[in-house]
């Protein structure tokens, strides 16, 4: 994490939010603590600000990007309506 960095750099709009219960290793934990009392807000704040900057830098990385080409593999026809019969 930047030295410079503020929660208040991170903090984003209020939105809808949902539990999210995931397992990460103790290091991690321990960094998140640290973030904690370095910055005095909550241990929610700091980890939705973390988790927004990384998805900021992911997106970043990920701009541009397109998955290669297999070859071999033939595009998928997207189906138009189907056509009645004529007999």
């Amino acid at each position: 994490m930047r030295g410079d960095l503020r929660l208040a750099d991170l903090e984003r709009r209020p939105s809808p939010s949902k539990l999210m219960n995931v397992k990460i290793p103790t290091h991690v934990s321990d960094a998140i603590d640290r973030a904690v009392e370095e910055l005095g807000c909550s241990k929610t704040a700091v980890v939705i600000a973390l988790l927004n900057e990384g998805l900021d830098v992911a997106q970043a990385s990920l701009a541009g990007f397109r998955p290669p080409v297999i070859p071999g593999a033939s595009p998928r026809r997207k189906r138009g309506p189907r056509r009645k019969a004529v007999a």
